[in-house]
């Protein structure tokens, strides 16, 4: 990590130190990419942002090198981070809870890494690492593609920087410059609400009611906002409406602030500190495409959600999962340029789904108010909430329209159950199976397209570990070698007790799994030479490797 840039040549330039384009880094050191990070601001995220890390966001981590012991370390407890609460105000009546997403040890049969709440601005400092070389205070400017490549110019504390990179991965964040000077369109709506966010050190554990939770939302209609735990004991966020035409952004003082916070507080005179305040607006934009030659659109740059449902960083971490094995390929032989092209065809898709059932999950929420009988006028409303609240039948009304929320704290599908086709994963003829809620439901399966199904190998390993990071993984049951001889990818035996009843499959079955660890290819042994040369076009005459 430095201030200070040299001009260079690189495989890659990421533009943007944030979790997605930290990840991309340690993702291209392990597969022997050069790659030089170039951020703007002075060092790494230093007020809460995102929090929720999903289940394959850790996955991903783990494959790419990341220090899990001390991420995992960092990261808040089920005990302390596992409810939602809808309460009064904070500290007052809790009406409703629900769980935060699945989070306890039962998990561990589907995932080595279940869903944590670890803040952003905890979160990338532990995500940097000496391998990486990171520049902070780096404003990128610009960026020319050549018939070879892309002359990229920076801004750094000692003047302009050049490079002269392979590839150029704009991960610079909602307001990306990369993808304005592309002239990319975002599509879909700018701004659906706006918030002003106020930064707190605070120790509000008196106002839990012995019920520790991540999420408050406050359901008193002249205050109404969501406090958001960061440790309990020490730092919060408070969310609260705001309207740009009344309330603006150079008017938001820590007075200000402070003001909101109190009156969301059962306990107006409780004892907190106001760090910082900000705005933002809530969007819902998918970018129109993700590449142009040689430059890439990643995380919040190719799209943008709502935040109800955590979507945003985990979304990001997997856009660049799935391209940087790709980028590597290409420049080590072994498929051909065309095979970028899968990258927005893939991710696009899952972006969209995505963004579509966080849109779903703020506009549900709605139910809440509409039970307690809210209207455009304060006062009644908080008259009609009162009354609500003191009459059984109300009270279950609104009960159950708490109740209502559940998928939108429980996105297990959205997770981890997320396929791909086309080109890069050849299609057995299965029909797609039906889920009743496919954001929260998650069915294992070595159906070709979805993430090959974890499970815990006798010496302490999960399957996903089986994968290369580099090539094509050959998966076959123990006694059973494929003869695939020859070619570019690596054949791994698996035990036969996962093999028969985590898989499902027969002895003369095989597995091709993709460096992403998602499934590629998935039928007879026999037929696997045929399946990896389709895969791998004419790319095909590097040494085979066994393990």
């Amino acid at each position: 990590m430095s201030n200070t840039a040299a001009s260079a040549s690189v495989d890659v330039v990421i533009v943007g130190a944030g979790p997605a384009g930290l990840t991309a880094a340690h993702l291209c050191h392990r597969l022997g990419l050069s790659a030089i990070v170039l951020e703007q601001r002075d060092g790494p995220q230093r007020s809460p942002a995102a929090h929720a890390v999903n289940a394959r966001t850790f996955e991903i981590w783990r494959q790419a090198g990341v220090d899990m012991d001390r991420v995992l370390a960092a990261a808040l407890s089920p005990d302390e981070a596992g409810l939602v609460h809808w309460v009064t105000k904070f500290g007052g009546e809790i009406v409703g809870t629900l769980p935060y997403e699945r989070q306890g040890d039962e998990m561990l049969a589907i995932t080595p890494t279940p869903l944590r709440n670890l803040s952003q601005h905890r979160l990338e400092p532990l995500l940097l690492s000496p391998e990486l070389d990171v520049h902070y205070a780096h404003r990128w400017i610009d960026a020319e593609e050549t018939a070879d490549g892309v002359e990229v110019t920076a801004n750094g504390p000692d003047g302009p920087v050049h490079f002269t990179a392979k590839y150029l991965l704009g991960a610079d964040g909602a307001a990306s410059a990369v993808r304005r000077s592309l002239g990319v369109e975002l599509i879909g709506p700018r701004s659906l609400q706006s918030f002003v966010a106020i930064h707190l050190a605070a120790d509000f554990r008196a106002f839990m009611g012995g019920m520790p939770g991540v999420l408050y939302f406050v359901l008193d209609p002249a205050s109404g906002g969501t406090f958001i735990s960061h440790g309990c004991e020490r730092e919060w966020v408070y969310m609260h409406p705001r309207d740009p035409d009344t309330q603006p952004a150079e008017n938001l003082t820590s007075d200000h602030g402070a003001a909101l916070v109190r009156a969301a507080l059962a306990d107006p005179g409780a004892a907190f500190e106001v760090l910082t305040i900000g705005t933002w607006h809530m969007s819902a934009q998918i970018a129109d495409h993700y590449r142009s030659g040689r430059i890439f659109l990643v995380g919040d740059a190719a799209h943008r959600f709502p935040p109800t449902g955590g979507l945003g960083l985990n979304t990001g971490v997997a856009d660049v999962h799935n391209l940087i094995w790709k980028l590597a390929a290409v420049e080590n032989g072994r498929l051909g340029p065309s095979v970028l092209d899968t990258y927005e065809a893939e991710r696009r898709p899952v972006a969209q789904f995505n963004c579509d059932q966080s849109m779903h999950n703020a506009f549900k929420l709605i139910e809440i108010p509409m039970a307690l009988g809210a209207s455009d006028d304060v006062e009644e409303s908080t008259a009609a909430m009162h009354a609500t609240l003191a009459d059984p039948a109300g009270r279950a009304a609104v009960q159950a329209a708490i109740a209502n929320q559940a998928i939108h704290f429980d996105l297990l599908g959205l997770q981890l159950g997320h396929t791909y086709s086309g080109p890069l994963v050849l299609d057995d003829g299965t029909a797609t199976p039906t889920l009743d809620e496919p954001a929260r439901d998650y069915v294992p399966s070595t159906r070709p397209g979805g993430r090959l199904p974890h499970a815990w190998l006798p010496d302490g390993r999960s399957t996903l570990d089986l994968i290369d990071i580099a090539l094509p993984t050959l998966l076959v049951r123990d006694g059973s070698p494929s003869g695939a001889i020859g070619g570019s990818w690596l054949e791994v035996s698996c035990p036969t007790g996962v093999w028969d009843d985590t898989f499902g499959l027969a002895a003369d079955e095989c597995l091709i799994v993709r460096p992403d660890q998602h499934v590629a290819f998935r039928g007879a042994i026999n037929g696997s030479r045929a399946a990896l040369t389709q895969l791998l076009g004419s790319h095909d005459d590097a040494p085979a490797r066994e393990r």
